[in-house]
């Protein structure tokens, strides 16, 4: 936590984005003025006689009461649906709360019962975020949401909670939802946690957490780091909900984000800050790819994929040059590779190695030792399908094959390897 403060958030978190970060109300308006969604706003409370004057029965069936500047998701009142007489409405976890008791919660909210401060606060009534039929079956009554935490442009590492029975619907950690961590390159799940153990499946069912797909996850990352920029923080993590039609749009965003992230995903974070620190990052574009080519998970693998066309140990694929035309070559299918790799040579007559093309450049082990890649951004076609990758570029005169296809790219395919002792075909 001490490194968190004192090395990332403090050093790259400017005045005026903490600001912004620690009030709800302002990051609603300031991400609204760059057109970043936001769940509608029904009604702001900054007094008393606000609540007193206020008609609630104008608010739909489902809604959230927030405070503006609330800690760890205390003082947020989740309502599912409209009760059975009017002027009532059920909670997530199943109470019901009157008019009254509206009022008493925000009177509580404006007096600062949940603030960050212990001082004064506004309230706020917004819209709820439906939940996507994604993650229907594996949240309990409340909305799930995806954090995604951004240092320098890139995105680091990310997380999906889960609202569970014990979290009384919401998708809080400290109150017992489940976090997911998620895969930068794909946006699958790759572990679980509640709390501090493992889980493998959804409470009270089995239903499995690891291989969970989150939906428009290119878009969840775009906005992410749409959102960071807006808001002027270089370290922050962003909180999004999936709506079924609108797709992400932005919940909070926090700019001294917890470190449980590490958990969800059994992954060490400085680590991960350490190696973009210092990277110039030109564009939202760039940022996506450095996070994807540098966080892949390679516990992501080809199970999660559905059947598509049959491949074998070599294929002739089509390389797009820089130029636009389409370059046939034999490629080497290399299951045991996570990343797709390409001569240095074939890279340079295709225009890959341009400096707009050209990522960053990685530290790769092998067999031989050590040794410094580049990484560029790579489109080939393989049986009619675009693949559009990050590719490493090696020394591979030496070698039949110009190019190697990782697993990472093999996911839209079906193949088969033979299991040489019993000579029979085995299905991956």
């Amino acid at each position: 936590m001490n490194a968190r403060n004192h090395l990332f958030q403090s050093r790259y978190n400017r005045k005026s984005g903490k600001i912004i970060a620690n009030s709800k109300l302002l990051t609603k308006s300031t991400l609204k003025k760059e057109k970043i969604p936001v769940p509608k706003l029904y009604r702001v409370f900054r007094k008393d006689e606000d609540v007193e004057r206020y008609n609630f029965t104008k608010l739909p069936d489902s809604f959230v009461v927030k405070p503006n500047k609330g800690l760890g998701g205390e003082g947020i009142l989740v309502i599912d649906r409209g009760g059975v007489f009017a002027g009532e409405w059920v909670l997530t976890d199943g109470r019901t709360v009157s008019i009254s008791d509206l009022q008493l919660h925000l009177n509580d909210i404006l007096s600062g019962k949940y603030s960050l401060y212990d001082l004064p606060d506004f309230a706020f009534v917004e819209e709820r975020i439906p939940v996507h039929k994604s993650f229907s079956k594996i949240s309990f009554q409340g909305t799930p949401d995806v954090g995604i935490l951004i240092f320098n442009r890139v995105p680091v590492m990310a997380f999906l909670r889960l609202p569970t029975q014990e979290s009384g619907g919401k998708a809080n950690m400290f109150q017992g939802a489940i976090a997911c961590g998620i895969d930068i390159a794909t946006g699958i799940t790759v572990h679980a946690v509640k709390h501090t153990h493992s889980v493998r499946f959804f409470p009270g069912s089995r239903r499995k957490l690891v291989g969970v797909k989150v939906p428009d996850w290119d878009e969840v990352l775009d906005v992410a780091l749409d959102t960071s920029r807006a808001v002027g923080l270089g370290y922050c993590r962003v909180d999004l909900a999936i709506h079924p039609k609108r797709g992400p749009v932005v919940l909070e965003i926090n700019a001294q984000p917890g470190l449980k992230i590490q958990l969800s995903n059994m992954r060490p974070l400085r680590r991960r800050l350490l190696r973009v620190e210092g990277l110039r990052v030109k564009s939202r574009r760039q940022g996506v790819e450095i996070g994807k080519a540098l966080f892949a998970d390679s516990r992501v693998h080809l199970p999660y994929a559905k059947e598509g066309p049959r491949i074998g140990t070599f294929e002739v694929v089509q390389i797009a040059s820089l130029l636009g035309d389409k370059i046939p070559i034999k490629a080497k299918i290399d299951t045991g590779a996570f990343r797709t790799s390409i001569d240095e040579d074939l890279a340079g007559r295709l225009g890959l190695l341009e400096t707009g093309n050209q990522l960053l450049t990685m530290e790769f082990r092998s067999s031989l030792g050590k040794e410094e890649r580049k990484l560029v951004n790579l489109t080939f076609y393989l049986k009619g399908k675009k693949i559009k990758t990050i590719a490493s570029v090696a020394d591979r005169s030496g070698l039949k094959r110009p190019m190697i296809i990782g697993r990472r790219d093999l996911r839209p395919f079906t193949f088969r390897v033979r299991k040489w002792e019993a000579h029979e075909e085995v299905k991956h």
